[in-house]
């Protein structure tokens, strides 16, 4: 079941950013589909390598962000995507010393990055001004 499902007003037109979304959302399903499956049990190790392939990838891809947008669209988020590391490195500690609450909790953190990351993106701004640094990188 997915619970992430990619719209195309999300894309910003560039196939290489559009694809690393979009895999992003790929595995956030997988987390939703883990947690939430019939057969999760707290002892679950899987949760956490999803978590892990989750915390690589984004940094993978905000490096590769950092790469092509101009600064004035990755001050926008830059926010964002710390959050998401460290949300993640704190995990294995609460959820040692805590319950399955917590990661029901970073679920919810995960549902609101994820949307915030590619909302940002997608916005009128955002296109106005990746389409003025495309226009310089392919005329200067």
């Amino acid at each position: 079941m997915k619970h992430f499902n990619w719209k195309k007003t999300y894309d910003t037109g560039i196939v290489e950013i559009d694809k690393q979304h979009r895999h992003l959302f790929e595995i956030a399903n997988a987390f939703y589909d883990e947690l939430f499956s019939e057969t999760f049990m707290a002892d679950n190790n899987k949760i956490f390598t999803i978590l892990e392939d989750l915390k690589v990838y984004s940094e993978f891809h905000y490096r590769y962000e950092k790469n092509i947008y101009p600064k004035e669209i990755l001050h926008r988020y830059v926010h964002i995507e710390n959050m998401l590391a460290e949300r993640i490195a704190e995990l294995n500690d609460l959820y040692k010393s805590n319950n399955i609450i917590v990661l029901y909790g970073f679920a919810e953190f995960l549902r609101k990055w994820l949307l915030k990351h590619i909302i940002v993106l997608e916005t009128k701004d955002f296109k106005e001004i990746l389409k003025k640094e495309v226009i310089n990188l392919c005329c200067n």
